[in-house]
């Protein structure tokens, strides 16, 4: 009933107009259960329909990228893994592109792929991930997703001033938000304390 009304919600605000990749991966990630996969998986189909018209549409690549992630993760990590190189692909795409597209989505996803993916068996690589999670921070500074992935990664990397600094400026920018950020905010904020903590 709850994904029925929370559908209904996001279509209401985009003024009755279908719900897009974007609002299934938010209402994706309120669902509870497997109506979780069933968002993403809209997302993925919208996404999908959206680049056969337009191949180099940033909605297009952006939200094809974070759906097909969300959805391989429900169903486990070792799930995602046969993913993580497509939604590479996309998202380079994308950032080549339109690189400030979602507050530097695609470097901000892309740093985190690669910060957390294995190394061995995937794409992970700490020079690639801080390549990107500076980028996403050159180009868009006061993002708390930026902000925050860029600190865990910083911290691990045993630069725990700028981390500190980076969650204490996330956590700010979170307090201040007034629920902007809508879910992912509370992953976002769970990071920088955690890094604010250590």
């Amino acid at each position: 009933m709850w994904q029925g009304v929370i559908l209904t919600m996001f279509v209401l605000a985009a003024g009755g107009a279908m719900a897009t990749p974007a609002d299934e991966f938010r209402a994706g990630r309120l669902a509870k259960g497997s109506a979780r996969r069933q968002y993403f998986q809209k997302g993925i189909d919208q996404a999908r329909a959206i680049l056969q018209t337009d191949g180099n549409s940033p909605t297009g690549l952006f939200w094809l990228a974070v759906n097909m992630g969300a959805e391989a993760l429900e169903r486990g990590k070792m799930s995602a893994l046969p993913v993580v190189p497509h939604m590479e692909r996309l998202l380079i795409k994308l950032d080549g592109i339109e690189p400030g597209y979602e507050d530097a989505g695609a470097s901000r996803v892309l740093g985190r792929l690669y910060h957390q993916a294995p190394a061995v068996i995937s794409v992970g690589s700490s020079e690639k991930a801080r390549k990107y999670l500076e980028r996403a921070l050159k180009l868009a500074p006061s993002h708390p997703g930026n902000q925050a992935f860029a600190a865990d990664f910083l911290l691990e990397k045993g630069e725990e001033e700028r981390a500190k600094k980076l969650a204490a400026a996330c956590l700010q920018t979170l307090a201040q938000s007034n629920g902007k950020y809508g879910d992912e905010a509370r992953e976002w904020k769970k990071i920088a304390q955690d890094v604010v903590d250590d």
